[in-house]
C-alpha cells in the first residue's frame, strides 16, 4: 500500500577547483516535495516528481543496505549506493551516456513507514578523476492527510 509522504531533499555538491585549493564553495539545494512511499519485500520504494513534473525520482532501499536512485527527465541518471563500496553508474546527458564511478563514503538509513532519514555521502569520479564530492539527505514523514488523532 502506497502512502502519501512529505519529503525534504537536501544536497550539497563540492566540485574541486584546482585554482582555489583551500577554498570550497559548495552548491546547495534544499527543497520540500510531496511523494509516495510503500514497503517492498526488502525495503522501501519512494517516488516523487519535481521541476513542474518534468523529473521523476525513485528511491529504492534494499535489505542489504543498498540504495538505488533513479531520475527520469531531460537528463536521466541511475546511481547505486552501498556504504564503503564503488559502483559504475550511468548519466544519460541527452547526447551520450556518461559512465561515472560512485564511491559511497557513508550511508545511513533510518527509513520506516512512520518516516525517517536517508543520508548519503559520496564522490563521483569520471575517467578516474574526482569530479565532485556530495552529501545527499532525504527526510521523510507521512503526509498530514493520513495522520489520525
Amino acid at each position: 500500500m502506497k502512502i502519501p509522504i512529505d519529503i525534504r531533499v537536501r544536497s550539497e555538491r563540492i566540485s574541486p577547483d584546482p585554482m582555489r585549493k583551500n577554498e570550497e564553495h559548495p552548491e546547495t539545494d534544499d527543497f520540500r516535495v510531496s511523494g509516495t512511499m510503500k514497503k517492498t519485500k526488502g525495503g522501501f520504494h519512494i517516488e516523487y516528481s519535481e521541476e513542474n513534473d518534468t523529473v521523476t525520482t525513485t528511491i529504492d532501499t534494499f535489505e542489504d543496505d543498498t540504495v538505488s536512485v533513479n531520475r527520469v527527465g531531460p537528463i536521466n541518471s541511475h546511481m547505486v549506493f552501498a556504504d564503503g563500496k564503488v559502483h559504475t553508474c550511468i548519466c544519460n546527458t541527452g547526447f551520450f551516456p556518461l559512465h561515472m564511478r560512485v564511491r559511497t563514503k557513508s550511508l545511513e538509513n533510518s527509513l520506516s513507514m512512520e518516516g525517517g532519514r536517508l543520508d548519503i555521502v559520496y564522490t563521483v569520479e569520471i575517467v578516474g578523476n574526482l569530479a565532485e564530492r556530495n552529501r545527499l539527505s532525504f527526510s521523510v514523514s507521512p503526509d498530514v492527510s493520513i495522520i489520525k488523532s
